[in-house]
């Protein structure tokens, strides 16, 4: 990556928006999308820099964090957790990307200033410079493999539990950067072979025909075909949710909660015809799940401002033939995207979305037609937000039936399969398939 123009400025950016995460204002994108507007002179290698920083200080924030309050003489004020966080990003640079010492030290000393905290620039100094990098290097292979996997107790010992002799490679691929992964609409060689005469190396998916990955890749606005519709950002494993609803020409299909958009768009380009009906709660998550429909060129849908819990128009009296339930969650699966999510999620929160997942069940399943199918899906690995609200549903529901998927949608997880993270590959997520048949 070039050098950014305004390095202060870059690292303050970073570090306000990684800062108020530390202060549950709110996740990192949103944050850092903020700063952007405030800091609006940035040029794009400046952002980008920022981004990289406040992304990769997230990462490995739980590991850094207790070292750098470790070197402080007094603890800083719940005001200055951007000074916390702009010591998580030069050490970060430092030791994860290699960077010489004391253009990251510099860098952050300057950085004060464009945080307009000048008084803080030889506090800064002093505790970075206790950490020069062979010491820095040696005290994080000392840490336990609790603290280096970087997430915070209760999520270690979860995942620890669910899945023993796979732990490592589950934490490895939550703290990798990931690839950007696309779904073509159309012919995915030819756009391939448009995108590597840009100068970069697309991969082509192997579980899902239309999946397309790439480890550095331009601005979305700048590749082939997105601006067309023929790209759309969307996980290879959230992919293959369109191909377990077996769709078919002028079936009815629900998307309960259809915001972004990726999975409603994915079924309306691979099924013309379809009836779609798409609901979210949130209007400005309806404006994104708009925007991506027009974007795509989508037809044969109707879009509704509205909770899936609850009676509304959406609702049809003769029911729906398919329904997706792509239910809120807690986003473990999708880590490696989202890594400010260690900061945020809290193990009480479990016991809420478990109930929400069963509740969205229990609301839908009646809107199903008898022979119809629900594909329930979720980007956790936790099986409390899996398996288990899936196999609790069908123990109460006399007329629900789980059927059997591959082996291809990852490991046998009670009623549905887990698909777990991988560094090259597609993210965690789980799914089940529910058939409706008549009541005994």
């Amino acid at each position: 990556m070039p050098p950014p123009t305004k390095g202060g400025a870059s690292r303050a950016c970073a570090a306000r928006a990684l800062g108020a995460v530390l202060q549950g204002q709110g996740n990192l994108k949103g944050q850092l999308e903020t700063q952007f507007q405030r800091t609006s002179s940035l040029s794009p290698v400046d952002r980008r820099f920022a981004t990289q920083l406040a992304f990769g200080g997230a990462r490995v924030s739980l590991r850094l964090l207790p070292l750098i309050d470790g070197a402080l003489k007094h603890p800083l004020k719940e005001r200055d957790q951007d000074l916390r966080a702009l010591m998580v990003g030069a050490l970060y640079q430092m030791h994860w990307l290699g960077a010489a010492p004391p253009l990251c030290v510099n860098g952050a000393v300057e950085a004060t200033r464009a945080l307009k905290k000048p008084w803080a620039s030889k506090l800064v100094n002093a505790v970075l410079r206790k950490f020069p990098t062979e010491a820095l290097s040696a005290t994080l292979v000392a840490q336990s493999p609790e603290v280096q996997s970087g997430l915070p107790s209760w999520w270690y010992n979860a995942l620890a539990r669910a899945y023993p002799d796979q732990l490592a490679e589950v934490i490895a691929a939550g703290n990798s950067e990931p690839p950007l992964t696309l779904r073509v609409d159309g012919d995915r060689d030819a756009v391939a072979a448009e995108v590597e005469a840009l100068g970069f190396e697309p991969r082509l998916g192997t579980l899902s025909p239309r999946a397309l990955y790439l480890d550095k890749a331009p601005p979305l606005e700048a590749l082939p075909g997105f601006l067309e519709g023929r790209l759309t950002v969307q996980d290879e494993g959230a992919q293959l949710t369109t191909e377990l609803l077996d769709l078919a020409p002028g079936l009815a299909v629900l998307d309960a909660c259809a915001a972004p958009g990726g999975k409603a768009s994915a079924m309306l380009a691979a099924c013309p015809g379809l009836q779609l009906t798409a609901l979210d709660p949130s209007p400005k998550r309806v404006e994104r799940l708009l925007d991506t429909l027009k974007r795509t060129g989508s037809t044969g849908f109707s879009v509704h401002c509205a909770d899936a819990l609850g009676p509304g128009p959406w609702q049809r009296a003769e029911g729906f033939d398919r329904i997706l339930v792509d239910a809120p969650c807690s986003g473990t699966g999708i880590l490696r995207r989202q890594p400010d999510i260690r900061l945020l999620r809290q193990p009480e929160e479990l016991a809420k979305l478990s109930a929400l997942q069963g509740a969205l069940l229990r609301a839908l399943f009646p809107q199903l037609k008898v022979g119809g199918r629900l594909v329930y899906c979720t980007c956790s690995v936790l099986p409390e937000e899996g398996e288990a609200v899936v196999a609790k549903f069908v123990a109460e529901t006399p007329n629900a039936r789980a059927l059997s998927l591959p082996e291809r949608y990852g490991i046998a997880a009670g009623p549905g399969r887990q698909r777990l993270p991988t560094r090259e590959g597609p993210d965690g997520f789980f799914y089940a398939v529910l058939e409706k048949v008549p009541a005994p």
